[in-house]
């Protein structure tokens, strides 16, 4: 194979990846390299490396870009393209995955990466999971006696094409276009239209995410964003699970909102701690319904607490996480999973930030009444989009991307929420609301006491509502 490698080299490097991947490229055996670099000033890698110099844009973030016609010009002369930033590490054996994953891959398909970083000890943490990004179990398929899957989060830093589907990637006006950002920002749009923009479909090789993840070497991520490699272990097992139990490939909801420039309004699935839940809790030991449980933080503080807590996972992939922390996952289906609860079972429903990404959050706490307990309480954590900080992201929002339909469901499939519309929601299926709490940043905890709390509202971006049976 002819390969054309093409690496973003912005200033003057701070460090020596730059130089570690082109040792590693020239070091290839089964394949011949062509390495570009492209920079924003002249630089002198040796007579074999090519610099290619300027910006596509002013902003020094269009770098990445530069590979576009580069790619273009000589879509005839090689077999492999391959893009990369200056600090993620493909080696020989991950093109040759690569290769192999494209011989029975569907045309419309392409084998894709992740990233992962490398700790002291050795260990691998996956920094390509965070946020709202998750494996997504209805684009399970198996090809070729492996199982793969699709990750939301489509950015690895790098991608590899056949001259074949650059050529598609080309032909299908997503490609040859100018810098510019949107749900990725400009650096990650240049390493992901090839899937978001031309038509191919991202898979990820689940039966062995060694040989498709890459390794971003300056580990600085760790013990910030990322998953352990032991737990991602579980969420994989899980999706190799998948082709022989076709139940597993539903999800509770569709937590991506539509329309919006912003991912930020997508449904976490690793949702940290929020300590209003602990606070709104009845006193004494509970048996509480998690409804919308993702990795499990929330629920593993219920636990710490003495609390007995059971839940309705997002998926049953996700599942494998909250499993791990303690929860008892149910094993319902997820496309109707109130129907199949026992009447009065439970001391608590806690809906986890689920109301807002279902089309009739009322109706939905009206189904899962009947699972609730004589005398028992309902939990409803929320998003606060009344809070000063929210109020002023979402206008600086409007003012660089122009105005959304944010919080109109039927366009982006989110609802708005405050403690206002959750009191309305909980009240319109008949319970009555307790106490509202507010998770207030601890740089405010002082001027919230000092206004006996009376302004916690506008400065805290979360909190929970308890209501009980009307």
């Amino acid at each position: 194979m002819r390969i054309l490698v093409a690496l973003a080299n912005y200033g003057v490097p701070k460090n020596d990846h730059v130089h570690r991947l082109i040792e590693t490229y020239r070091g290839f055996d089964r394949h011949e390299v062509d390495i570009v670099i492209l920079s924003n000033i002249p630089k002198d890698f040796g007579p074999d490396i090519e610099v290619r110099v300027g910006l596509p844009s002013g902003n020094p973030w269009s770098l990445p870009f530069a590979h576009r016609p580069l790619f273009a010009e000589r879509q005839d002369d090689y077999d492999l393209f391959i893009y990369s930033e200056d600090d993620t590490l493909i080696l020989e054996r991950h093109v040759d995955a690569f290769l192999a994953a494209e011989a029975v891959l569907p045309p419309d398909h392409i084998a894709g990466f992740m990233r992962h970083e490398i700790d002291e000890t050795g260990a691998w943490h996956y920094s390509t999971v965070h946020a709202a990004y998750h494996w997504d179990p209805a684009s399970v398929i198996e090809a070729g006696g492996e199982v793969y899957a699709s990750f939301t989060n489509e950015h690895s830093a790098a991608y590899i094409l056949t001259r074949e589907k650059l050529k598609r990637c080309i032909a299908s006006g997503g490609f040859l276009i100018g810098p510019h950002e949107g749900r990725y920002d400009m650096l990650c749009s240049a390493a992901t239209d090839p899937y978001t923009r031309c038509g191919l479909h991202k898979v990820v090789n689940v039966s062995r995410l060694e040989d498709f993840s890459l390794h971003h070497m300056p580990n600085k991520y760790i013990g910030r964003i990322g998953l352990p490699k032991a737990e991602m272990d579980l969420q994989l097992a899980r999706l190799r699970q998948v082709p022989g139990r076709p139940s597993l490939r539903a999800s509770l909801l569709d937590g991506r909102v539509r329309r919006v420039a912003s991912g930020r309004y997508d449904r976490s699935y690793f949702t940290p701690q929020v300590p209003s839940v602990v606070r709104a809790m009845p006193d004494g030991e509970t048996r509480v319904l998690s409804i919308g449980c993702d990795m499990g933080r929330i629920e593993a503080d219920l636990i710490a607490a003495g609390h007995v807590v059971e839940a309705v996972p997002l998926d049953h992939v996700i599942a494998a996480s909250a499993r791990h922390r303690g929860v008892e996952i149910l094993d319902v289906d997820l496309d109707s999973p109130a129907e199949a609860l026992a009447p009065g079972r439970y001391d608590v429903l806690l809906m986890n930030f689920c109301l807002p990404y279902l089309p009739d959050p009322v109706k939905t706490l009206q189904a899962y009444a009947p699972a609730l307990a004589p005398g028992g309480a309902v939990l409803v954590p929320f998003w606060n989009w009344s809070a000063i900080p929210e109020r002023r992201r979402r206008r600086e929002e409007a003012e660089k991307n122009g105005p959304s339909e944010l919080g109109d469901f039927a366009a982006t499939g989110i609802h708005r929420t405050d403690a206002r519309v959750v009191r309305g929601w909980l009240e319109a299926a008949g319970f009555r609301v307790r106490a509202t709490e507010y998770d207030v940043p601890p740089r405010h905890a002082g001027r919230a006491r000092a206004t006996l709390h009376l302004f916690d509202r506008l400065i805290a971006v979360t909190g929970t509502i308890r209501a009980g049976q009307g």
